[in-house]
């Protein structure tokens, strides 16, 4: 049975091509923000696997991280945060916060998806 991967983005091209891309192997839904990811997670949607960009708006992906963590039911779903944000200290913050892994965009799909099987292992 395939696994589920939960994409969280702002843009739709960004959403459209990764669902694209991870199709092949994943079940994958996608939000337009993390309120509509927690929504989801919520209404009993729950994916093996987050990927969430970082800067969104009305619930970005540092405050999704935080709420998702911090819950009862979420806190063991892993998940990839992607962000056109190279900042070192800004991922550090974010893996202490409970992030798995952190990737820059633009990415190496090869290399989302070796991020993936290994979080899914």
């Amino acid at each position: 049975m395939k696994k589920k991967i939960l994409i969280v983005d702002d843009k739709t091209e960004f959403r459209r091509l990764t669902k694209t891309i991870l199709s092949s192997n994943y079940i994958v839904e996608s939000a337009e923000n993390g309120v509509e990811a927690l929504s989801l997670l919520q209404s009993g949607n729950i994916p093996d696997l987050i990927v969430s960009d970082l800067m969104m708006p009305v619930l970005g992906g540092k405050d999704l991280v935080e709420q998702l963590k911090n819950s009862g039911a979420f806190k063991d779903i892993p998940i990839i945060i992607l962000s056109s944000i190279d900042k070192s200290d800004e991922k550090i913050k974010l893996i202490k916060m409970g992030a798995d892994d952190y990737l820059e965009k633009p990415y190496n799909p090869a290399e989302l998806m070796a991020r993936i099987e290994k979080l899914l292992k």
